[in-house]
């Protein structure tokens, strides 16, 4: 008897009050209305962006254009065969010096004073590609890299200075020529890491896509980065030195 009186008891005292599942269901459509309006902006944002793409190929089929896949189609690099991206054999052979001018040949001289240094870059981008391969590198060689390199990265940052930095150019420009004059090859090179690294950022750039300060989302992925790799490095501790 006396354990059934505690038993109501308790019952009555973790009851909520009508106030109680009131203020409870407010909170909870109110969270739910913040999480809609957010989303309701990332749609249009998407929604927005997907109209200037689509006013953008639809506005793409000038004489320049047609001029352009012709010239693609002809050395093997149809767009419609690559759909977003080139092959490592169609970089290869878009990045030869013969069908870099041909591609280039397709915009008229003065349309930007950009297009000289592309040339420029294209052409050493194309130098770079023929050294990547697993022969043992002497000092000069690398040397040569080296020249390659920052002659590359200096006209890239003029002629394109808004351009995104993306990892692989990082990798290309900073620690290319250390890690050739460690391990003396590209041999021991392989894009499955990076390309997991591609695959982690998409993620986070959807995870974090709600966040509309553009320093803030980026900071939050920088973090969770920071914090994969400090997870799951293999590698030699950062704090040996501490």
């Amino acid at each position: 008897m006396g354990r059934t009186k505690n038993t109501t008891k308790a019952r009555a005292e973790s009851t909520l009050s009508i106030q109680d599942v009131r203020d409870l269901l407010i909170k909870i459509q109110e969270n739910a209305q913040k999480q809609f309006d957010s989303d309701q902006n990332l749609l249009e944002d998407v929604s927005e962006e997907y109209e200037k793409l689509e006013g953008c190929l639809n506005k793409s089929k000038g004489p320049t254009r047609k001029a352009l896949e012709a010239v693609l189609r002809s050395i093997g690099c149809d767009y419609r065969a690559w759909y977003q991206q080139l092959t490592g054999n169609q970089a290869q052979r878009l990045l030869r010096p013969e069908n870099i001018s041909k591609l280039l040949a397709v915009f008229p001289a003065d349309c930007s004073d950009s297009l000289p240094l592309m040339d420029l870059v294209m052409n050493d981008l194309g130098r770079l590609m023929s050294c990547a391969n697993n022969e043992f590198k002497s000092d000069e060689q690398i040397d040569e890299i080296q020249e390659i390199i920052c002659r590359f990265e200096a006209n890239l940052k003029e002629a394109q200075p808004l351009a995104t930095v993306t990892p692989k150019l990082h990798l290309l420009c900073a620690h290319l020529v250390p890690f050739l004059k460690v391990n003396r090859s590209w041999g021991h090179v392989t894009e499955q890491g990076l390309e997991s690294l591609h695959a982690v950022i998409n993620s986070l750039i959807i995870r974090f896509a709600s966040v509309r300060n553009v320093e803030k989302n980026a900071e939050s992925i920088l973090k969770h980065i920071g914090n994969f790799n400090f997870l799951y490095d293999l590698g030699e501790s950062w704090f040996n030195n501490i």
